[in-house]
């Protein structure tokens, strides 16, 4: 045999005792030597089916491996591990490599006992620490072509609560291609499982351990959250629903090259159906929440989520004695050393490290949410709240939003203890920008409109109700006290106002409020302008018994500044509005419309009110009275002076200044109706221009006025003065003149006070009024020309006057009546009264022109009374002699003068002592001589005689016709104006004359 030939069977002996060495006995001594040592340091009794072992291939295999406790139950097994070691290839390349690992179905049951320790760290058996002397480390360079574990289940159970919770991941399956820590070693991965029943996870991806990195996919498909949260039930204090769940796709990129660089993003983020409950009761909900793009960057700190839809979300919170239910969602809480030292932990790290940025963009909300406050008593509902926000970017305490829009279906506040009712309806917020930075606002600009806003206070009895409502802002920052504007708009078509208490009522419709600069600054306010477009407002203040109604005033004002009491405006220009102020106790309405009103430089400062100049251009002024109105024209009158006077007494106890420049009225209208009339009575001002003087409420100030217009068509009237307007009691000086005033429009008055018409005539009036220290010296010059009477009107009110005898004697040859009341008096006299003594002085006048005519006629003729009164005549004379002339000739200059006047003449005769002389005459008109006789014979014998009263009767009618006669022929006065009188009168020889009017 040769050496060769030795060789050979050398190497094949070798070669058997590898191959059964390899084959048979290394199995052998693998199993006893593993399940030995593993006995011996685990707690847990080992268990191998066989192990085999390629020594060729250097491929181990492991069947059935089990480790099982004193029960015999098995916390860790596997069917089967494969290890196929790369030999060329780990002498080749000088470093561990493994061509494949397989391990089929791995089973780990992981037990959570009651002290919360894991049976897993009891797997091994305690040993004496070592103290380390020295410590080395080494590189190990390995690579693993592939490791492929497949269909394992890992089992959880927890028993710290009474009820285990149980989480289970099955049908795991892992493989990863080429892992090894050599340079540029690029592992791939790929892992599916699924998390008890209804939960699949996949992730793929790739890894490097030096330097580490990794990057991949993690794909979670309908992972039921509840399952999760039963972990720690007790932790939380609500439940869940079963179907509550979460998809999500996130792409996962890690790099260790420099720091730890994180970076996530996502494809799908998706919650669905969240009902959260305590007590068995709903108090959140969410149809879905999803996110479509989530991007996380832990080197930039920055957080990215796009596209967010939460559909449906549900609120309903309470507030109760044990707190808010969403601030005990969680049981646990830190305790205060923990809070301090995440506090000084998070202030630490803010201070050293950059702030997060959060970016969040196209959000989609939609929201319902009750907030019931059992502790005050009031329930807050918000259905059907729609939220738009295009972006939010966060850093540190920064902000910033870019277009927020939310719309809110109905809105309502509840507050039972104060009796509060808040209801709106349709509500829409739309911003545009928004920037928060270090508590500084900025807002671009924002839109809130409102279909519908009820505020009901039943305590205070108050409502408020709008409708349509719009508000617009551009420009506003706020900056702690400080909070500005460029522009507001406030629009809303409906808006009212009631208290009920106040018995007060605004009604407004289309309200256009334009607001521009507007500057709040330490309880200091200040705004360029405000405009007011064209609005109709009703107010109705039942109390006071007062209406009024605007409608589509324009009103400007510029340069407002306001802070506390002192307030300044520029300019205030109040244009075109149609103004009724109405009293509803008696319905008397003052309109006013084509009105411009400007007002220059308005202050109210330091206790001084100050306008430096008023202009009153073109108004329009109606004051209407209306029927049946109680009180009578005297007595309003008086009213209007006593309420002077307390305004009086109020102003000269006021500690305000006033300091009001000059009032200009251009192109004034006023009219004047009084329906309260049997004929309504009308008369116009207009072409009013005038001036009033500078007004000032200190002492010794004085006010001039002047002021002229036209009265209705052809009437002019002029006032002219100077007044105290600090207490015009102390100095009015006031000349009021009214000319060519037709007074046929006076007939409404004239027929309800004096019962007639009036037809023709024309009025001047000049008024002179002063009043100095209290004490009045007026004088009423009155100028009727040509009066004429129209018939009669029934009144009840009015007083029996024969009107037209009176202005018969009142009128002179011109047909012109001028009549001076003069009026003296104290004006702090209560029972004092203007009205009251005019119209006393008016019914005496008429009153004394009637019943004392020939006082007024001897007034207007400079006659003495006497001397024209009666026509004197003796015992049974009748003829005309110079002495009856002297008297008929005044007469007769009288009616020449006044031909609409007629002289009664009625007979008379002295029945006593003209029977007498009768008697006596015709004694001796039968007796020659009897002057023997004593004179009581005489006597006797007269007293015998007898006579007719027909004789002394013809005696006083002979008077009367003579006295016609008389004045017919030898004075040519009008037959008509003697007027002879049937009757004859017995008590006076003389004739004693009345007047009567010619009809």
């Amino acid at each position: 045999m040769g050496k060769l030939e030795k060789s050979f069977y050398w190497l094949c002996f070798i070669l058997l005792v590898y191959i059964t060495i390899g084959f048979k006995l290394i199995p052998i001594i693998l199993k006893d030597q593993l399940i030995k040592n593993l006995d011996e340091n685990l707690t847990t009794k080992t268990s191998i089916e066989k192990i085999e072992f390629n020594p060729f291939t250097i491929a181990l295999k492991i069947h059935n491996f089990k480790l099982s406790d004193e029960n015999n139950n098995s916390d860790i097994s596997f069917k089967e591990l494969d290890v196929d070691f790369a030999l060329m290839r780990s002498i080749e390349k000088r470093h561990i490599s493994f061509q494949t690992i397989f391990l089929d179905e791995l089973y780990l049951n992981i037990l959570e006992n009651k002290d919360g320790t894991l049976n897993l760290t009891k797997l091994v058996k305690p040993t004496p620490e070592k103290t380390e002397e020295s410590s080395s480390s080494f590189d190990i360079k390995f690579l693993i072509s592939k490791i492929d574990l497949n269909n394992a289940d890992i089992n959880f159970t927890s028993n710290i609560d009474e009820k285990p919770f149980t989480l289970t991941l099955k049908d795991i399956d892992y493989t990863i291609y080429d892992l090894g820590t050599y340079k540029d070693a690029l592992s791939s991965n790929n892992l599916t499982f699924r998390i008890n029943e209804d939960t699949n996870v996949a992730i793929g991806g790739a890894f490097k351990l030096e330097p580490f990195k990794m990057y991949g996919k993690i794909d979670i498909s309908n992972l039921k959250i509840k399952e999760l949260l039963d972990f720690k039930k007790d932790f939380f204090n609500f439940n869940l629903n079963e179907d509550a769940n979460i998809n999500l796709v996130l792409n996962y990129n890690i790099d260790t090259t420099k720091d730890f660089d994180l970076k996530l993003n996502s494809e799908k983020l998706e919650i669905n159906n969240i009902d959260l409950k305590q007590n068995n009761k709903s108090i959140a909900s969410l149809k879905k929440l999803d996110i479509k793009r989530f991007d996380f960057d832990l080197i930039n700190q920055n957080i990215k989520l796009d596209g967010i839809n939460i559909d449906t979300l549900n609120a309903n919170m309470i507030s109760d004695k044990n707190g808010i239910n969403f601030a005990n969602l969680i049981k646990s809480e830190p305790s205060k050393e923990e809070i301090k030292t995440e506090q000084k932990d998070e202030n630490t790290q803010n201070n050293i490290s950059k702030p997060w940025i959060l970016n969040l963009s196209n959000i989609q909300a939609t929201t319902n949410f009750d907030f019931d406050d059992k502790t005050n008593n009031s329930l807050i509902n918000a259905k059907a709240t729609t939220l738009n926000l295009k972006n939010l970017k966060i850093v540190d305490s920064k902000i910033d939003l870019n277009f927020l829009d939310i719309n809110n279906s109905n809105l309502s506040f509840i507050d039972n203890t104060n009796k509060l009712n808040i209801k709106s309806k349709n509500t829409k917020i739309n911003l545009n920008t928004l920037s928060l930075n270090n508590s500084i606002i900025d807002i671009d600009s924002i839109n809130l409109s409102k279909e519908n806003l009820n505020f009901d206070e039943k305590k205070s009895n108050l409502n408020i109700n709008s409708k349509n409502l719009n508000l617009a802002v551009t420009n506003l920052k706020i900056d702690g006290n400080k909070i500005s504007l460029k522009n507001s708009s406030l629009k809303t078509p409906n808006l009212n106002f009631e208290d009920k208490n106040s018995k007060m009522k605004v009604e407004s419709t289309n309200i256009n409020l334009n607001l521009n600069d507007f500057l709040f600054n330490n309880e200091k306010i200040t705004v360029n302008e405000i405009k007011l477009s064209k609005p109709n407002i009703n107010f109705k203040d039942s109390i006071n018994k007062l209406d009024v109604k605007a409608k589509n005033l324009e009103l400007s004002i510029n340069k407002l500044s306001n802070k506390g009491s002192d307030i300044s405006i520029d300019y205030i220009r109040l244009l075109n509005p149609n103004l009724d102020f109405i009293n509803l106790e008696n319905n008397t309405k003052i309109a006013a419309k084509n009105l411009d009103l400007r007002i220059k430089k308005l202050s109210n400062q330091k206790n001084l009110f100050k306008i430096e100049k008023t202009d009153l251009n073109n108004p329009h002024i109606s004051i209407i009275l209306p029927k049946n109105i109680s009180t009578t024209t005297e007595e309003s009158i008086a009213q209007t002076t006593k309420n002077t006077k307390v305004d009086n007494n109020k102003a000269s106890t006021s500690k305000t200044k006033l300091n009001i420049g000059p009032v200009n009225i251009n192109n004034a209208i006023f009219d004047f109706e009084d329906k309260n009339l049997p004929i309504s009575f009308k008369t116009t001002v207009s072409k009013l221009n005038g001036k009033i003087s500078e007004i000032k409420n200190t002492k010794s100030s004085k006010t001039n006025l002047e002021l002229n217009g036209v009265v209705d068509k052809y009437g002019v009237a002029k006032i002219t003065g100077i007044v105290n307007p600090n207490n015009i009691k102390f100095l009015t000086d006031i000349n009021m003149k009214f000319q060519n005033i037709a007074m046929e429009n006076f007939t409404p008055y004239t027929g309800k006070f004096i019962g007639r018409e009036l037809k023709s005539g024309k009025l001047d009036l000049d008024l002179k009024y002063n009043i100095d220290k209290s004490n009045l010296d007026a004088k009423n010059n009155i100028v009727i020309t040509k009066l004429e009477l129209g018939d009669e009107v029934q009144s009840p009110d009015a007083v029996s006057l024969p009107l037209g005898i009176a202005i018969s004697l009142l009128e002179d040859s011109d047909g012109v009546i001028d009549i001076n009341l003069p009026i003296s008096g104290n004006v702090d006299d209560p029972q004092f009264s203007i009205g009251a003594i005019l119209w006393k002085a008016f019914v005496n006048l008429i009153t004394k022109a009637v019943t004392a005519p020939f006082s007024l006629l001897g007034a207007i003729f400079n006659f003495n009374e006497d001397e024209i009164k009666s026509v004197k005549f003796d015992s049974l004379e009748s003829e005309i002699t110079p002495i009856q002339k002297e008297t008929l000739d005044k007469i007769a200059q009288i009616l020449t003068a006044k031909q609409d006047i007629a002289i009664k003449l009625q007979a008379s005769y002295d029945k006593d002592k003209e029977t007498q002389a009768l008697k006596e005459k015709k004694y001796l008109a039968r007796k020659d001589d009897d002057r023997n006789l004593k004179k009581e014979q005489i006597d006797a014998l007269i007293s015998k005689e007898t006579i007719k009263i027909s004789e002394l009767e013809k005696v006083a009618k002979d008077r009367i016709l003579n006295i016609k006669e008389y004045l017919v022929k030898e004075k040519s006065i009008n037959k008509k104006q003697i007027i002879l009188i049937d009757e004859i009168l017995t008590s006076n020889s003389s004739i004693d004359l009345k007047i009567e009017q010619l009809k």
